[in-house]
């Protein structure tokens, strides 16, 4: 396991990146909680804006891709913003993201990493995902998936098919038979348009998903407040990474 940081050796420590030895990035933009030094607060831009941040997404991902070391014995890659939301919103383009160009730096390290790993993992492995981790509070006890309706699983619904996002081996699959709810249920095709508004995927999976030449499969998780409780956060994770290793084992080796 390696971590580093993006950009120079004087950068300052608000990109954390792990690289791994699996097809499997984990992202987490909102779980941030530092401030920016030189870099304003973020004034209204685009729809939904939202400053808050995502409580426990940042331990989320932490504690996923531990979970997923012990399970599989390989690390996944993993790319976090330490910086809080109400800097930079690393899930938007960069005219929405932030307020002054102090920030442009962390949110630029930020996406440089994912860029860089993605490219990595495209000369290394046949296939690949990225998992966006988010928290959401519309839904406190649902796990929702967004895909932009299956446009950022391109690659993987044509090579596997729908039962990639829907079968038991998938990522919802293995989430709805540990009792999770989840959104949209798995009785929908992948590409109908039933992935709740709001939560049909960020800036993120558009960016970097397989629906470019230079992407790769890329789903948005948005897991409920309850399930992100300090109490139950290690149990979220613990089954997630189950969920993303029964898929890491049918879909992606």
């Amino acid at each position: 396991m390696t971590l580093l940081l993006v950009g120079t050796a004087h950068a300052r420590d608000l990109v954390q990146v792990q690289t791994g030895d699996m097809p499997v990035i984990l992202t987490a933009p909102h779980g941030g909680r530092l401030d920016v030094p030189g870099c304003e607060l973020r004034t209204a831009a685009g729809s939904r804006f939202v400053t808050g941040m995502d409580y426990n997404t940042e331990v989320l991902a932490l504690d996923i891709a531990a979970a997923l070391k012990r399970l599989t014995g390989r690390q996944p890659y993993l790319v976090l913003a330490k910086f809080h939301r109400k800097f930079i919103d690393a899930n938007r383009r960069a005219d929405e993201a932030y307020a002054s160009p102090g920030c442009q730096a962390d949110y630029e390290r930020y996406h440089a990493a994912i860029r860089r790993l993605v490219d990595e993992l495209r000369v290394k492995y046949a296939h690949a995902m990225l998992f966006d981790v988010h928290g959401q509070s519309a839904y406190p006890d649902s796990i929702l998936r967004g895909t932009h309706h299956g446009i950022a699983v391109k690659n993987l619904l044509a090579r596997a098919g729908a039962r990639a996002l829907t079968g038991p081996d998938s990522v919802f699959g293995q989430f709805a038979a540990m009792g999770y709810r989840i959104l949209p249920p798995n009785s929908f095709s992948p590409t109908d348009r039933v992935e709740p508004p709001g939560y049909t995927g960020g800036h993120t999976v558009a960016l970097y998903g397989s629906h470019h030449p230079d992407g790769i499969d890329a789903m948005q998780l948005e897991f409920g407040r309850d399930l992100r409780a300090d109490a139950v956060i290690g149990k979220t994770a613990q089954d997630a990474a189950q969920a993303i290793a029964a898929f890491y084992d049918r879909y992606l080796k």
